[in-house]
């Protein structure tokens, strides 16, 4: 059987793959340019954009809007065997979660909200909402929703290095028992994207939970959006 020749984008996305696959292009290291790889290689911009393109969808490397091809770190994985936060997952990995605020304020819920935690007619909530980063690069855009009673109680908290977990049930005074999570696909919004640092349209993670007190109902809902290139959950099942 005669092989057929690899096509030019093909050859060049092999060439990249074995220079990251060997170390000679590190975790986070900046790709040469398309104008770079054009003329190193002796072929059209179109051909770069191809082989970017196949070794993004291999989650090989990363495109952040404006800077350009970088080649991507491990994929942070969080386990759904328990309830925990991020910074608790993360620990024995070593990678280092931080939270950045960008609001904070009492607000009347969206009726979902006031739905999902069992609200009176009329009743406020605080909103929280944070930027998140693992390792120093963006990971998730996160927006929390709080009844009064426990905002008002967390009004002067540091969240930017811990979880919400353990500040509900330090400051706040609460013994949280489950939650319920709804994971699903989505595409960045241009919005999203520019904080997350991902060209609009994008594949993200989209992330719904709802915190329920031991023995008691929901105090806390929170929607999340995870950049899909550099986290995932993992589940372990037993028949």
């Amino acid at each position: 059987m005669v092989e057929l020749p690899q096509s030019l984008h093909a050859q060049l996305r092999d060439a990249l793959r074995a220079r990251i696959l060997d170390g000679v292009l590190a975790p986070g290291a900046k790709l040469p340019s398309e104008a770079e790889l054009t003329a190193e290689h002796g072929v059209s911009r179109i051909t770069v954009r191809q082989a970017l393109a196949a070794l993004q969808t291999e989650g090989l490397i990363v495109k952040l809007h404006g800077k350009g091809a970088f080649v991507s770190h491990p994929r942070a994985a969080q386990s759904l065997n328990r309830l925990q936060g991020l910074n608790e997952a993360m620990a024995p990995e070593q990678h280092a979660v931080s939270s950045k605020r960008l609001a904070w304020r009492e607000m009347k819920p969206p009726a979902a909200v006031a739905r999902q935690l069992q609200l009176p007619a009329g009743e406020t909530v605080y909103h929280l909402q944070t930027l998140r980063y693992l390792d120093r690069e963006p990971l998730s855009l996160n927006s929390s929703y709080l009844p009064c009673f426990l905002g008002e109680r967390l009004a002067r908290v540091d969240f930017s290095q811990r979880d919400l977990i353990e500040v509900f049930e330090r400051e706040g005074g609460l013994e949280i028992g489950e939650a319920q999570l709804e994971i699903g696909a989505g595409l960045a919004k241009a919005q999203d994207a520019k904080l997350l640092q991902l060209s609009p349209g994008a594949p993200v993670l989209l992330v719904e939970r709802l915190l329920h007190l031991a023995g008691g109902g929901p105090v806390h809902v929170e929607t999340a959006v995870y950049r899909a290139d550099t986290f995932r959950y993992k589940l372990s099942v037993r028949r």
